[in-house]
């Protein structure tokens, strides 16, 4: 089975995905087995929504490039209460440093 590669570029580090697997991320090289994908990003706010590819005949020097562009609209934000340093998280160092100063 042989390895081809793929650059897929967006503005922004996203999580790439083929065939509904996450595979990479943007803007860097990824390593693939010559096939068939359906290329698609994690998140919301990018066109085109998928790429179906045939990746082969590729080498690290000349990878296949696909591109999506942003629409504006951000992916979700992360509620707060699941966010690292999220308020439990500070009203918990808050503590520590009290307790460092006592």
């Amino acid at each position: 089975m042989a390895i081809e590669y793929l650059l897929v570029t967006f503005p922004e580090p996203r999580a790439v995905l083929a065939d509904g697997n996450g595979v990479g991320f943007t803007n860097h090289t990824l390593m693939l087995p010559t096939d068939e994908y359906l290329i698609s990003l994690a998140g919301t706010g990018y066109q085109p929504p998928n790429q179906d590819i045939a990746l082969s005949g590729t080498s690290l020097v000349k990878p296949m490039v696909i591109s999506f562009t942003s629409t504006g609209a951000r992916a979700p934000a992360t509620p707060p209460s699941a966010s690292p340093g999220g308020a439990s998280e500070r009203r918990s160092e808050g503590k520590k440093k009290k307790k460092k100063n006592a």
